[in-house]
């Protein structure tokens, strides 16, 4: 049976027909992928936060170069919120810490109630011989009363165990414990733990004169090729001077030493996007649509859907 016959026979009313495989994929259904050019992804020499170039530029342990006010009011704004969750998370130890002192002196009062009660509440010495009772230590009605007392705490200890959901006091409560906050400020890109310290100037080494091919702005200072984002850069540390990875692994590694400073090892930056698969960057963006990517309001249409459900859908 062809599908046009299969489409046919699931169709409803004239407009309103079940979609076929092909045109739910047309609209959007299931998972989208979409392959990302070279304008979707940073420059080498962006900034991780402005996603534009970084006039002032510093990297992290983990390659990602940001600029400096950028990431500082970055950290600036975690610490805020630390502070925040911080003395959120203090409020509610201090209120736990209370509760429990609280409950631990109801139940100490409770305990004293007990020992009062069994201890000076009086008792009824019954005579053998006579047949008679008399009160000793208290009067009839102390007795008494010492008897609704007791007959009260019993029914308070009834009602622990009763299970009675209806009762207020049996009623649960969603007490949701909150952790105490992480103190460490992150890295927004890669989400790891960075602080200020950890921020390494980048030094540049700008092209030189006539050599500004497609606004290169920089180069290698020992290859003297321009960088680009296809270009594998490294910052040697503690100087900060970016150079090509091919320098620093046929010249700069083996001397140990650039421009008078001795290098104790490399950050290597993260690349920008060239659109090509081994760029080392995102090339692809997928998302999944459950109702496919129009509104997402659309019921199904079809045999015993009910009304009809037109929202302006045309197949060419």
């Amino acid at each position: 049976m062809g599908t046009g016959s299969r489409h046919s026979k699931n169709a409803g009313t004239m407009g309103s027909e079940n979609l076929t495989y092909h045109e739910k994929k047309a609209l959007g259904f299931g998972t989208v992928k979409e392959r990302l050019g070279k304008e979707t992804v940073k420059d080498f020499d962006a900034c991780g936060l402005g996603l534009q170039h970084a006039l002032d530029p510093v990297v992290t342990p983990e390659g990602v170069l940001y600029d400096r006010e950028h990431i500082l009011q970055c950290l600036l704004h975690q610490k805020k919120d630390i502070a925040r969750k911080m003395k959120t998370w203090e409020g509610e130890q201090a209120r736990d810490a209370e509760k429990a002192s609280a409950e631990e002196e109801a139940k100490r009062l409770a305990e004293l109630e007990k020992f009062e009660l069994e201890n000076k509440g009086g008792f009824v010495n019954y005579s053998a011989s006579a047949g008679t009772s008399t009160a000793t230590g208290t009067s009839d009605a102390r007795i008494a009363s010492s008897a609704d007392v007791a007959a009260t705490q019993d029914d308070k200890e009834r009602m622990k165990t009763m299970k009675a959901f209806w009762l207020p006091s049996k009623t649960p409560t969603a007490e949701r414990k909150a952790e105490k906050p992480d103190t460490d400020t992150k890295c927004p890109t890669t989400l790891k733990k960075l602080r200020l310290k950890d921020l390494l100037a980048v030094k540049w080494t700008k092209v030189r004169k006539g050599e500004e091919i497609g606004g290169a702005r920089y180069m290698c200072p020992v290859t003297f090729k321009t960088f680009t984002n296809a270009t594998k850069i490294v910052v040697l540390k503690p100087s900060g001077h970016a150079v090509s990875e091919e320098a620093w692994t046929k010249v700069v590694k083996d001397e140990g030493t650039y421009d008078g400073h001795r290098v104790k090892g490399v950050i290597r930056l993260q690349r920008g996007g060239s659109g090509f698969a081994g760029s080392g960057t995102q090339v692809e963006s997928k998302t999944e649509f459950m109702l496919g990517a129009g509104s997402g309001l659309a019921d199904g249409r079809g045999q015993n859907r009910g009304a009809t459900s037109k929202f302006g859908l045309r197949f060419n």
